[in-house]
């Protein structure tokens, strides 16, 4: 961003996001130096034409890529110029898992058949015996050296077709498989656990053998109630962190919608 006046940003709800990015551009332009203070809160809202919620979200995405720090009476101060390898998911509904795509890249490296045993069943939710498409592969930001998570997906083998000739996917494997087969997933359930990164996991991320990490499990399934697809992702701790905005209704709003 230049030093003219910043132009206000388009409605949505992932106007923090463009607002973190313009400040991710600011630090990395040297506008905002090391050490130095960001505008405040309220500089910030009549810069950009935002609310105070938008701008603090915003802070929040930088602070969680480790580029300012934020102290009380004080202000946001820049304490980096770049960001380490580490990935900042913010979600609010399943429409967001095509910017994740977007901003991440996933190579795949493996695809092979393979036969559920009991404990891939129980994970798959299936059958044991049943075949599925395993398609492994690595997750990297744009202009990154080191994968910021090591990814296997299990696809259903009616559509084990889908990636035929395709090696980097610029679209979800769900969304493949909804463009080629003609079906529409309807619900995306996600689980998110810790782990202690094992020796092979380890060496292909480029960090030390038992380093914490989070597990991301993602299950597609159709308006039967069917998987489609089940995505394992294992990240360093360090490097990725899941941000999620829920919206409750009101016990008087949801009487009358009942």
């Amino acid at each position: 961003m230049n030093q003219s006046s910043p132009q206000p940003l388009g409605a949505g709800h992932t106007r923090y996001i463009a607002l973190a990015q313009s400040l991710i551009d600011d630090i990395a332009a040297g506008r905002y130096p090391l050490g130095a203070l960001l505008p405040t809160e309220h500089e910030l809202c009549a810069q950009f034409g935002v609310s105070r919620h938008t701008v603090r979200e915003a802070i929040r995405r930088l602070a969680d890529l480790g580029l300012v720090t934020r102290q009380p009476g004080v202000g946001t101060r820049v304490r980096a110029l770049r960001s380490a390898s580490r990935y900042v998911h913010s979600s609010t509904g399943s429409g967001d898992l095509f910017q994740y795509v977007r901003d991440v890249k996933l190579f795949l490296t493996r695809q092979i058949e393979v036969i559920a045993d009991e404990d891939l069943a129980e994970l798959l939710e299936c059958q044991p015996g049943q075949a599925w498409l395993k398609v492994v592969g690595e997750r990297r930001v744009t202009g990154e050296e080191q994968p910021i998570a090591l990814t296997q997906v299990f696809i259903v083998w009616p559509y084990r077709d889908v990636l035929k000739g395709v090696s980097a996917p610029d679209l979800p494997l769900y969304a493949l498989i909804e463009q080629r087969y003609g079906v529409v997933v309807t619900e995306v359930r996600q689980q998110i656990s810790a782990v202690a990164i094992d020796e092979e996991s380890a060496r292909v991320l480029g960090v030390e053998p038992g380093t914490a990490g989070l597990r991301v499990i993602r299950k597609y399934l159709n308006a039967a109630g069917n998987i489609m697809e089940v995505a394992v992702n294992l990240h360093p701790g360090d490097r990725f962190s899941h941000s999620m905005t829920l919206r409750l209704e009101s016990a008087s709003a949801a009487g009358r919608g009942a």
